[in-house]
């Protein structure tokens, strides 16, 4: 089986570009709506991100499908999430992406923009999309009337915190987390050891919370449907000076530190050494972190920060990831049988287990339950967030030019480099003239 590390691409692709590339190329869906030949030999690429857990558990059910259908053999490609997504981008502009491919949700718009490069899966025959629930569906894989991707689990974002450490520290694990709380929690921390602190300072994972931060003053995402901002100046002066607090309190470890770990938290030596208490995630990310702590560690899931007048709840739900087949592949037909193999045969979950969160399929997570293969962590993040569900992203507000401008700016707040006040203008400034280009 072949293995095909994820390497950083320095290539920045744009959605024009991808589109031009496309135009006029491929192969059509008619073998996929043939349904193949499945006594022909035939070679699939699959590709995904994760930790060391979703490796072994993905290859397995890659090698158990190869003992199913001897004349299919599947490559796989998979690493670390870290440059993913421009490899990906890359890829398929250059008609070199893999047949079967785990995307993340919020590329979903962007990789539907102009030419079509995922195949619609709702007018295939080998899947029934009709299994999944039909909200979840339209709200996350249906763009231009077509669904091109399969959620391949549930995600609930949540604050996962080393209770071993916590309790060792004297902090209440399962308290009602607030903005407040957050900051006077690493003040307590770094008295106790300066070394210290609460959350890690991925890019992603502050911007994140910035947005959330917004969103729980407005009830809505940053950008509204009709392309306006959601936010006022005085709101996202408020939140990015919650941010440059945070960073003063301790709350996050210094972004020079951090940043050599952007994508990959659970390799910092902070959080291995338990000088990280806590980081703010997705259920699907569970596993790879308890994976690093010292055997033994206890770690439990709870509620983000949730503000005290906030408008809507303290976590997202959407999809953990999700899966799409290159509507340039020459083997869709065997693709689209492997993907509905892998998302709804028992064997397949029990496999799989819990490495991409709760499945989104009730038969497939009532037979991991019923094998004991559904951590509790995983479980009750999806569970609590559930219950407190903030208003989910559009479209328009998960564009990645546009969170590029929010993480330039909390980079500059982190290093002093400008005012709270300061950046607000230039975000709502910024924000404007990339919403007129994406709405043209």
């Amino acid at each position: 089986m072949k293995k095909t590390a994820i390497i950083s691409s320095a290539v920045a692709v744009s959605l024009l570009s991808i589109g031009l590339v496309g135009c006029g190329s491929g192969s059509s869906e008619q073998g996929a709506a043939a349904g193949g030949d499945s006594g022909k030999a035939v070679t699939l690429r699959f590709s995904w991100w994760g930790g060391d857990s979703r490796h072994k558990a993905t290859l397995d059910a890659i090698n158990l499908y190869q003992q199913k259908n001897p004349n299919v053999t599947i490559e796989a490609e998979y690493g670390g999430f870290d440059g993913y997504e421009q490899k990906i981008k890359t890829q398929l502009a250059g008609a070199t992406a893999p047949d079967i491919m785990q995307l993340d949700q919020p590329w979903l718009a962007e990789l539907t923009s102009g030419n079509e490069l995922l195949l619609d899966l709702n007018s295939q025959k080998t899947i029934d999309v009709s299994k999944f629930d039909a909200t979840y569906m339209k709200s996350f894989m249906t763009y231009n009337n077509k669904v091109v991707a399969l959620p391949m689990g549930t995600n609930g974002r949540s604050m996962i915190v080393n209770k071993t450490l916590a309790d060792k520290l004297g902090i209440q694990v399962d308290q009602a987390w607030t903005w407040d709380t957050l900051l006077e929690t690493a003040k307590k921390i770094r008295e106790k050891d300066s070394k210290m602190y609460l959350l890690d300072s991925d890019l992603g994972v502050v911007s994140t919370m910035f947005g959330n931060y917004l969103r729980q003053k407005t009830n809505s995402p940053m950008v509204k449907d009709d392309y306006t901002l959601a936010f006022t100046k005085e709101q996202a002066a408020e939140a990015f000076d919650w941010v440059q607090k945070a960073f003063k309190a301790g709350v996050y470890q210094p972004l020079g530190e951090s940043q050599l770990f952007t994508g990959k938290t659970d390799q910092n030596p902070k959080w291995i050494n338990q000088e990280l208490l806590a980081y703010d995630g997705w259920s699907s990310e569970i596993g790879k972190y308890k994976d690093a702590l010292p055997k033994g560690t206890v770690v439990e899931s709870v509620l983000p920060a949730l503000a005290k007048d906030a408008k809507t709840g303290a976590a997202q739900i959407r999809p953990s990831m999700v899966v799409g087949i290159n509507k340039r592949s020459e083997n869709q037909a065997e693709a689209l049988k492997f993907v509905n193999w892998l998302l709804t045969d028992p064997e397949a979950a029990k496999t799989l287990g819990d490495v991409r969160a709760v499945p989104a399929l009730d038969s497939a997570k009532n037979a991991i339950v019923e094998a004991n293969k559904l951590d509790k962590n995983i479980a009750q993040a999806v569970d609590l967030a559930s219950k407190s569900q903030a208003v989910p992203d559009n479209a328009i507000s998960q564009n990645s030019q546009l969170g590029e401008i929010s993480k330039d700016l909390i980079q500059r707040i982190a290093f002093d480099k400008t005012s709270p006040d300061q950046a607000a203008d230039e975000l709502i400034k910024r924000y404007t003239e990339k919403i007129k280009e994406l709405k043209k």
